[in-house]
């Protein structure tokens, strides 16, 4: 695997460490500590959400246009200034300035968020690339896992805002790490070479496309397997965002799980995957993306019926919760492989970069939809089991439409 990419993953999984400690107990501390609603928390999560969205869309666009390796830059810098803008919200206990900081902060960072898989994506190619977002998504995690144990704590001794201070401090040494370490991808350098700013005898790159963004999702839309992906695709963020902000607040406020052991199990869905994720790809390079997608959110839909089940039947919540994350996790590691994998698969080379920000506004599409439906589910039924069968109904379309996508994908775009 080729250094950069190696690094990249070390540089997120610092960026992510640092988010770790305060993200994960966000609804929390609205709900415990602001006062803020179960549905009031959908609506301010759903509403930052659909903020960022088209910047999203916009920045896969601009992937295309511009060096990967700048955007990346930008947008972690952008990230960082807006966690410190988050700690003094929190400290002054401002949530308007929080959800304008958030909001401005994100708007930046998801033009961004593309860049990240089309400079994988220029690394390598079939069964290489898939491994390159093994990698990218092992760090991802690995911060994850040790941010949100630290976190956990961070929240007990320091408060809120303090642990979101620390935060700012750990995301912005991950921007500096990779400003200093990480090299331009062979297609930026070809992109220099094109405007004369590298010696002469580097290849060029492919010519920045001309179509506008319209006419990029027209094309997607022409596609019917494409078409097919992004709403099972779409479908699967409503079953897997219910673990952002739905899950902890269940685990901790129906089946009265405390703060410490909910920030251990978020730390096991980490480690899972730092120790799980490479030897579950070896497991599935060659098997059809569209069938591990189905696979994966199969899971994810067990591991929530089984905590609707514990809180209904009222029966070893903390053991079931533990099962849970574990079996989750490993659907998440499936899911994860078509998901960062098939929109570079299927786009052509020029419009990785797009393809990849189509892809994932409509996985934000999802993620935001989630928190709203999660929010007002739980304010609707206090029945956990119905809390859960509902949440996870979207599992039963988005299977049927990946068996069905793959029927129009060429072998070599659908095999990890």
């Amino acid at each position: 695997m080729d250094r950069n990419l190696r690094l990249l993953g070390i540089g997120v999984g610092l960026r992510m460490l640092g988010n770790a400690l305060y993200f994960p107990f966000l609804a929390l501390f609205l709900v415990n500590q602001l006062h803020v609603g179960y549905v009031g928390v959908g609506l301010i999560i759903t509403g930052v959400g659909l903020i960022q969205l088209p910047c999203t869309l916009v920045g896969g666009g601009l992937a295309d246009r511009f060096e990967r390796l700048h955007m990346i830059l930008i947008g972690l810098g952008a990230e960082t200034f807006a966690t410190v803008g988050l700690a003094y919200a929190f400290s002054v206990h401002s949530l308007v300035l929080a959800i304008a900081t958030a909001a401005v902060g994100g708007s930046i960072t998801s033009l961004a968020g593309p860049a990240f898989s089309a400079y994988i994506a220029d690394f390598a190619e079939g069964s290489e690339r898939t491994r390159g977002f093994t990698f990218f998504r092992i760090g991802f995690n690995a911060g994850y896992s040790a941010g949100v144990t630290l976190g956990g704590l961070l929240v007990t001794r320091v408060g809120f805002a303090g642990a979101v201070a620390v935060a700012a401090v750990i995301v912005g040494g991950g921007t500096l790490f990779l400003l200093v370490t990480l090299a331009p991808s062979p297609r930026d350098l070809a992109r220099r070479r094109s405007n004369g700013s590298v010696a002469p005898g580097a290849p060029t790159a492919p010519r920045a496309p001309s179509r506008s963004l319209g006419a990029t999702l027209g094309m997607i839309g022409r596609n019917r397997p494409a078409l097919e992906l992004l709403l099972a695709f779409l479908l699967a963020s409503l079953v897997a965002g219910q673990w952002g902000v739905t899950f902890p607040l269940y685990v901790h406020n129906v089946l009265g799980i405390s703060y410490s052991f909910l920030g251990i199990g978020l730390a096991l869905n980490g480690l899972v995957v730092v120790f799980g994720q490479t030897a579950t790809t070896e497991s599935v390079i060659g098997q059809r993306h569209t069938s591990i997608a189905a696979w994966g959110i199969g899971l994810y839909a067990v591991a929530f019926v089984g905590l609707g089940l514990a809180g209904w039947l009222a029966t070893l919540p903390l053991v079931v919760f533990f099962v849970a994350v574990v079996v989750l996790t490993i659907g998440e590691n499936l899911v994860t492989i078509p998901q960062a994998t098939l929109p570079s698969n299927v786009a052509p080379k020029e419009e990785i970069g797009a393809y990849n920000g189509v892809f994932g506004t409509v996985a934000g599409v999802g993620f935001v939809i989630s928190v709203l439906l999660g929010g007002i589910v739980l304010s609707l039924t206090s029945n956990p089991l119905t809390v859960w069968l509902l949440l996870v109904a979207p599992a039963v379309p988005a299977v049927l439409l990946f068996r069905h996508a793959a029927r129009g994908l060429r072998p070599e775009v659908d095999r990890a």
